[in-house]
C-alpha cells in the first residue's frame, strides 16, 4: 500500500515569525523601523497572541528590540555589536573548525564538501537569482562544521548567534568578487580538515571570519551609529 502525506500548514506563529525575519534580513523593514503588534493581527486577521509570540521570539534572537515603554523596533546595527559578534564567531567557530577536523566521519566530510559542490553550480554563470541559494549553501557550511564538532556547548553558543550571524551573512555578499572570496575562503577550510590539520584548519577559519569582519567595516565606515540613511543598499542583495 502506498503511503500517503499532506503538508501540515504552518501555525500563525510561525507564518508571522518567517514574515517578520525575512523582511529584516531582506531588508524591507530597515534598522530602526517600528513594528506594531496590533497592526500586524488587524492586516493578518489573526488574534494578537501569536504576533506577540514571533515578537518576543525575534527579540530574544536579536533581530527585534523593545525599550522601557514596550515599543518595538527593528534591530539596529553599531560598529560595536558588530565587532563583538564577530569576536565571539572568531574563537567559536574555528574551535568548531578544529575539533570537526578531529571528528567528523568520511561521510560527515563528503556533506560538507557538498556544501561546495552545490555553491560552484551557483556560481556558474552567476546572477542575482542566484544569491540566496549561494546563501543557503554558504549557512550549510558553517551549520555542518558546528554540528560535527560534537560540543552540545559550543552548538549553544553558536545558536544563540544564529540570528544575526544570518543578519550579517547575507550583507556580506554584497560586493565585487564576494561570492567568489567566500568560496575561496571555504574550499581552504575544507582542505584543511580533509588533511586533518587542526592548527590550519583553525586558523583557516579565524582568517574568513576576519576577513568577514574587515568587509561589514568597510561597507559601514567608521560610523558607530549606523542610522537608516547610513545602511548598505539591501535591494542589491537580494
Amino acid at each position: 500500500m502506498d503511503t500517503f502525506s499532506i503538508e501540515k500548514p504552518l501555525r500563525y506563529y510561525d507564518q508571522v515569525y518567517n514574515s517578520i525575519r525575512e523582511m529584516i534580513v531582506k531588508g524591507t523593514l530597515k534598522p530602526g523601523d517600528s513594528i506594531y503588534e496590533a497592526r500586524i493581527a488587524r492586516e493578518l486577521n489573526i488574534s494578537r497572541s501569536p504576533v506577540r509570540e514571533a515578537v518576543r521570539a525575534l527579540e530574544k534572537e536579536g533581530l527585534l528590540e523593545i525599550d522601557e515603554k514596550s515599543r518595538i523596533t527593528v534591530y539596529k546595527p553599531t560598529m560595536k555589536d558588530i565587532e563583538d559578534i564577530y569576536q565571539c564567531r572568531i574563537v567559536l567557530e574555528s574551535l568548531a573548525a578544529s575539533l570537526t577536523t578531529r571528528l567528523a566521519t568520511k561521510l560527515e566530510l563528503e556533506e560538507i564538501e557538498d556544501t561546495l559542490i552545490k555553491s560552484s553550480e551557483y556560481l556558474e554563470d552567476y546572477c542575482e537569482e542566484k544569491r540566496d541559494g549561494l546563501i543557503k549553501e554558504n549557512a550549510r557550511f558553517h551549520d555542518l562544521i558546528m554540528k560535527y564538532s560534537q560540543n552540545k556547548r559550543l552548538k549553544k553558543q553558536l545558536k544563540d548567534l544564529k540570528s544575526l550571524s544570518h543578519y550579517y551573512r547575507v550583507l556580506n555578499f554584497q560586493g565585487e568578487n564576494r561570492e567568489w572570496n567566500v568560496f575561496n575562503e571555504h574550499q581552504e577550510i575544507f582542505t584543511q580538515i580533509v588533511n586533518r590539520d587542526q592548527e590550519k584548519a583553525c586558523e583557516a577559519m579565524q582568517n574568513h571570519m576576519k576577513n568577514d569582519l574587515i568587509h561589514l567595516k568597510e561597507m559601514f565606515g567608521t560610523s558607530n551609529n549606523l542610522d537608516k540613511e547610513n545602511m548598505p543598499p539591501f535591494s542589491r542583495m537580494v
